[in-house]
């Protein structure tokens, strides 16, 4: 059990983390892109401390499954948002997001 969560633990932060922080600059417009992508990333570091708040809460009444499956929810996801958002694959900057 403990190996099913490490390794849904390590897709989330191995892959699709680096992954979303190279795409989550693309969307922004090249003149907001540095500003955007430090307001999203500071937003995120805040919901990130919350979340540890809310899991310290919640942890005990869902157990070590409950958990898991949790976490294993949220990078299907993120996956899913990867997935479904703007295609940049060969394409330049300036097309994405002028």
């Amino acid at each position: 059990m403990a190996l099913i969560g490490i390794f849904l633990i390590w897709i989330g932060i191995a892959i699709f983390i680096p992954i979303s922080y190279a795409w989550s600059t693309e969307n922004f417009p090249t003149r907001a892109r540095a500003v955007g992508f430090a307001l999203g990333d500071g937003i995120g570091h805040i919901g990130g401390g919350i979340a540890v708040l809310v899991v310290t809460l919640i942890i005990g009444s869902l157990g070590a499954w409950g958990f898991f499956i949790l976490l294993g929810a949220y990078s299907l996801i993120a996956s899913g948002v990867a997935l479904l958002g703007t295609i940049t694959r060969n394409k330049r900057l300036d097309e994405i997001s002028p």
